[in-house]
């Protein structure tokens, strides 16, 4: 009975350092050897603070976050928490030579080799508001990217495939006059 007693006990105050702790910080090391670290919304390059976010809204938990190396370039992916009703974003920074340089910024998705070209790719597009007629639509536009020969550029294919998948068309001007996206007729099975 004692022993109960204690074991319980024990267990009480041990409760708090069993419970998880949210992720603050992430580790990479490339195949160059370079440690990347990111923590607290600062990239550390080879022990060097490269980049520093003005806001650390890194979302550390995400299978997004990763490095992914293409003909001797490294790439750092990282998924950063948008304010509703955006998504999130996914930042990319090449790293060279202890730097990280921001190389730009996308819709959050999963990097994989999504047309089944050889390539990674990643992007998407994001909800607009809704169009003042029931018939139509303002017109949703997808950027996708891929990973080709050690450089990040656009997936023309791929977003046109997209583009015509959602869309129902595909509109290489999407931007009216009015700075909105161009309103079309209603996709079939769109609500």
């Amino acid at each position: 009975m004692r022993f109960r007693l204690i074991y319980c006990f024990l267990l009480m105050i041990s409760l708090p350092a069993l419970a998880q702790k949210p992720k603050t910080g992430l580790s990479f090391t490339s195949s160059k050897q370079q440690q990347i670290s990111v923590y607290k919304g600062t990239i550390i390059v080879n022990g060097n603070k490269t980049f520093h976010f003005a806001e650390d809204s890194i979302n550390y938990a995400s299978k997004r976050n990763r490095l992914e190396e293409d003909k001797g370039n490294v790439f750092l992916f990282l998924d950063v928490k948008s304010a509703a009703p955006k998504k999130n974003r996914l930042y990319i920074f090449s790293i060279n030579n202890s730097v990280a340089d921001s190389v730009m910024t996308t819709i959050s998705s999963d990097i994989k080799d999504w047309d089944h070209d050889g390539l990674l790719e990643f992007g998407g597009s994001e909800v607009s508001e809704a169009y003042p007629s029931a018939d139509s639509v303002y017109y949703v536009p997808a950027k996708f990217y891929e990973i080709n020969k050690g450089k990040i550029v656009y997936d023309a294919e791929y977003t046109e495939k997209i583009d015509k998948k959602v869309n129902g068309t595909f509109i290489a001007d999407p931007m009216g006059k009015n700075g909105k996206y161009k309103a079309i007729p209603k996709p079939k099975g769109r609500p």
